[in-house]
């Protein structure tokens, strides 16, 4: 397991070879054995293998064309709709449609994912996190039919690997790590522990000419500056995501 997870590469590109029903629902059942905070499993998980629903899934999250490649994509969303029906149904007093409850949900969903992602891993298959889930979760619950108090967090394609990425680079373990208490890194520290990764970044981004040209029309020179450019997360991105994040919890009943 130690190995499986250290050798984790983000899979974009799928075979057309499709995922037998038994072992999907292998890999769900490993889901629900997750960790749940209090045991009450406020998250749910939409299987998706729909051509036609693929389709617009692609559509929502920006034309990712691994959602279409991937034979399995799934939205894992926070659902206090459940729970809340289940008090209902004894004559309960009524929780859970609030801020509180959504970040349990979101929390409880993340962790399904993530032991669902170890577990298809294990047995030779790809995933990649779909993180534009957030950007379009107005649309997602729309298209999906997701009821008041169910909201999407985060999506996963799931298929056999039509490509062998190398490990991707990632931050020191100690600028991550903190013993007892947070540690603020110096200027110094910053510049070191980030200096492998944005050379490397820079030599990816470059390597794919659409990216470069538009490196070269901004011009930009550094990947810090790419990362908060209008070709990546740009601030406007930021506010406009949130300010539709924030109105989109208040319509599922899930923002005081």
């Amino acid at each position: 397991m130690l190995d499986l997870a250290k050798a984790h590469r983000s899979i974009r590109s799928f075979t057309p070879q499709d995922i037998d029903d038994s072992l999907l629902n292998d890999l769900l059942l490993a889901g629900l054995r997750s960790s749940s905070a209090g045991n009450m499993q406020t998250w749910s998980v939409i299987v998706t293998r729909d051509k036609a629903i693929k389709r617009q899934l692609y559509t929502i999250h920006v034309e990712q064309a691994m959602v279409l490649e991937a034979p399995v994509v799934l939205t894992f969303c926070a659902d206090v709709f459940r729970m809340r029906e289940w008090l209902r149904v004894n004559n309960s007093k009524q929780s859970f449609d609030d801020l509180l409850g959504f970040l349990t949900g979101a929390i409880d969903a993340a962790i399904a994912a993530q032991t669902i992602c170890l577990a298809a891993e294990s047995v030779g298959l790809g995933i990649c996190y779909v993180g534009t889930t957030w950007w379009a979760a107005d649309q997602i619950i729309e298209l999906l039919a997701l009821p008041r108090g169910v909201f999407p967090v985060t999506g996963l394609v799931i298929g056999y690997p039509a490509e062998d990425p190398a490990l991707r680079d990632r931050l020191p373990l100690e600028v991550m790590v903190h013993q007892e208490k947070y540690r603020r890194l110096s200027d110094e520290d910053i510049h070191e522990a980030h200096a492998e990764r944005e050379q490397k970044a820079w030599a990816r981004y470059n390597a794919v000419e659409s990216v470069r040209e538009k490196l070269e029309h901004l011009g930009i020179t550094r990947v810090a500056d790419y990362y908060t450019s209008d070709y990546k997360y740009s601030k406007d991105l930021h506010h406009r995501v949130s300010k539709m994040l924030i109105e989109t919890l208040q319509e599922q009943g899930l923002w005081l």
